[in-house]
This record gives C-alpha cells, sequence and structure tokens, in this order.
C-alpha cells in the first residue's frame, strides 16, 4: 500500500507540473491569412469591422451569398460594400450585377491581391506581384492625396507581397495610393454614379497592420473614400471565407489548438467506450449437445445380436409380424387368418394385383412352416415383404 501510495504521489505531481507549464505556457501565434471578420489573429479583420460602425456611424451587415444573389433585386444609392479578400474569384454574372449596382451611385471597395481576369479585362487594368525572400525587406504603402498631408510611408509586415497595378486605363482610373517605390497599388474607376474602388494589398486593413505603428491612420484615410454616412453598408463574408464559414458553434473549438485537441480526444474516450460498453458483458453460454436417440443404437445393438446367432427363421417371423402390423393399422383388416378371403380384402384395398397378394401369402405360410431358414431365403423373403410394403405405403 505504501508503494501504491508514493507511485500515486509522484504521478500527481507530474500530472500537476504538466498543468502548470500547460497554463503559463505563451499562446502560438496563428499567422494564416483569413481576413475573416471573425479572426482576432495577425491577419484577420476584426479589428476593422468592430472600428466600422466608429467610423460611419452605420452598422456593416455581413453578406454570405455571391454579388449576384445579393444585389440583383436591389435598386437603392448611396450605399457602400466592402470586399477584403486574398483572392476575388468572380464570375460574369456576378461582376455585371456588381457594376450594376456601382452605376447607381454606390461605392464598391474590392480589396484583393488577385483579381478575377474577366474582372480585370472589364475594368481595364493588369495586376503584377514582386515577391523577396529576404526577410529584411518590407513593402510600406502611402496616399497620395493631398488632403491627408505629406506623403507618409506606412510599413506593412515583413516578407508582405508586393502586388500593385502594371497596366491601368488611364481615362477613367485615379490613383489614390502607391507602394514606397511609386507602383499605384490603390485606384479609383468611375462606373456611372458610383465607382469602385480596387486595392491590392488586403493585409493592410489586418489586425497586425492596424495595431502596428500608424496602421490604423492608412486604414481610416483609405476607407475615407468611402460615403461618410452611407445609407447601407455591407461587408462580404462570402469571398473571404465561403459558404463554409463559422456556421457551426464548433468553430470556437475547432480554430484553438488547445480546445480542438480536447474535443477529438472525446470524441476518442466516447468512441471506445461504445466500442467495449457493447460488447456481450453475461458469461458465455456453453454449448449443450443436443440428446442422442438412443434407440437407433439399441435397435443396431439387437440387430447385430441376430445376424451374430444367425437366426435367420426369427428374424423372418419379425419381418412378418411388422408387415401384417401395417396391413392391420392401414386398412383394419384382421391378419389371424391368411385365407382366400383375406387375401381378396387386401387386394380390394390396397389396389395391388391379387395373385401378388396370394403370392404374398403363400411365402409367409412357407416361412411359418419351415424349421429353419438359410440366408438366400431370409433375403428373398426381404425383398419380397419390403416391395409390398413400398406399395401399400400412404
Amino acid at each position: 500500500m505504501k508503494g501504491m501510495q508514493a507511485y500515486a504521489a509522484v504521478m500527481a505531481i507530474i500530472l500537476g507540473a504538466f498543468v502548470y507549464a500547460e497554463y503559463h505556457r505563451p499562446p502560438k501565434v496563428d499567422w494564416r491569412v483569413t481576413l475573416s471578420r471573425f479572426d482576432r489573429i495577425p491577419y484577420g479583420t476584426w479589428v476593422l469591422h468592430q472600428r466600422l460602425t466608429d467610423l460611419f456611424q452605420t452598422p456593416a451587415t455581413p453578406v454570405r451569398t455571391t454579388f449576384f444573389d445579393h444585389l440583383r433585386h436591389r435598386d437603392a444609392h448611396g450605399e457602400a460594400y466592402v470586399v477584403i479578400t486574398r483572392e476575388l474569384k468572380t464570375g460574369t454574372a456576378d461582376e455585371a450585377e456588381l457594376l450594376r449596382y456601382a452605376a447607381r451611385g454606390n461605392t464598391v471597395l474590392l480589396a484583393a491581391e488577385t483579381f478575377s481576369e474577366t474582372l480585370a479585362d472589364t475594368l481595364g487594368f493588369i495586376t503584377d506581384t514582386r515577391f523577396s525572400l529576404d526577410a529584411s525587406d518590407s513593402t510600406a504603402l502611402r496616399l497620395v492625396n493631398p488632403a491627408f498631408g505629406p506623403p507618409h510611408d506606412y510599413p506593412m509586415p515583413r516578407q508582405t507581397a508586393d502586388t500593385h497595378f502594371d497596366t491601368l486605363d488611364t481615362r477613367r482610373s485615379v490613383v489614390l495610393g502607391t507602394t514606397h517605390r511609386g507602383r499605384p497599388d490603390f485606384i479609383r474607376i468611375a462606373v456611372g454614379r458610383g465607382q469602385v474602388l480596387l486595392h491590392t494589398a488586403p493585409r493592410a486593413f489586418s489586425n497586425i497592420a492596424i495595431l502596428r505603428g500608424e496602421g490604423h491612420r492608412y486604414a481610416e484615410q483609405a476607407l475615407s473614400y468611402l460615403p461618410p454616412r452611407p445609407a447601407a453598408m455591407f461587408w462580404d463574408d462570402y469571398y473571404t471565407i465561403g459558404l463554409g464559414g463559422p456556421t457551426t458553434p464548433l468553430r470556437v473549438i475547432l480554430t484553438r489548438d488547445n480546445l480542438r485537441y480536447a474535443y477529438r480526444t472525446a470524441l476518442l474516450a466516447v468512441a471506445l467506450l461504445l466500442l467495449f460498453r457493447s460488447r456481450r458483458r453475461q458469461r458465455a453460454i456453453p454449448v449443450i449437445e443436443p440428446p442422442r436417440n438412443t434407440s437407433l443404437d439399441f435397435v443396431d445393438t439387437v440387430a447385430q445380436l441376430y445376424i451374430d446367432r444367425a437366426d435367420h427363421r426369427d428374424i423372418a417371423l419379425k419381418k412378418i409380424g411388422f408387415l401384417l402390423d401395417q396391413v392391420r393399422q392401414r386398412f383394419g383388416l384382421p391378419t389371424g387368418l391368411l385365407d382366400e378371403a383375406f387375401v381378396r380384402n387386401l387386394a380390394t384395398r390396397s389396389g395391388t394385383d391379387p395373385r401378388e397378394v396370394r403370392d404374398l401369402v403363400r411365402l409367409i405360410h412357407d416361412t411359418r412352416a419351415a424349421r429353419t431358414l438359410v440366408a438366400p431365403e431370409l433375403l428373398r423373403l426381404s425383398h419380397t415383404l419390403d416391395d409390398f410394403q413400398t406399395k401399400i405405403a400412404p
């Protein structure tokens, strides 16, 4: 018992130390670029989404459908539509509905690193990306509007892709911002009575970019091109996180390592419990052999005794008695006197030939009269009795 107590104490100390270390371990930083309003990780957009109401006094309505499905029945104007994603993959129907929406007097902000080719052809621009593997290299963004004061560079996190507009339709495009190398990355294209704002650095609106240094100033100034008090503001979720976004209450658990591991461990424990509890818990039922039919063994034993004694006449009389017993039970005929009347009655009731019945009766009389029988005579009598027994069987 003392040994078990010492063992339990050691295990408790080890478990306590493990829990203490896990509790005080610094959280692991998730560097995934999701740009989701639900994520507070560095490259989520939770901060910006929370600040939109303060900036515009209009709450942002989440949208989780395509441009076509959401905008085809809207005829309002003076609204704003914000899309911040890494890849903007749209179809021609979505793009046509989006441009009609902008032409009615609305503003659309599309911040993405890559755009669909059809949208680029329609609006007349081509983007290019410059990559750098140098850990010390970083991209800085600036806004060119003099109303914002002297040009100021807002550095982005290191090893951020430098995506910019390589070709523009200068007749209808106005450059609003550039990279620190002078390449345009933020433009405005007039569409009817409205406008489309295109930005190639969506990470500039992420949590880490806004909370570091003066990044919040860049985001505020860039968003100032939206209507100051829009009639309605829409925040896109479809092109950012898709239909498979945070639709389940388990998302909070599945996006955090410790909770995810605990959830999977609980599922495994339940599965093992079901597996072992589903097994039969009672003792195995022993296999009981069915009772043997010993009457057949008795018959075999008696037959073997007759064979050993070679008493053929006794065997013949037994077979004759068995046949006559069947005649009595089947046809109700008395068998005490085997005369001509018996022959006629048995032939009539059994439907057999009277001559065959007469020969059978004669053979029975001869067997009874004989003192002994040899094996061939017994065999002949047995075959005759068996044949007749087969004919009168029901």
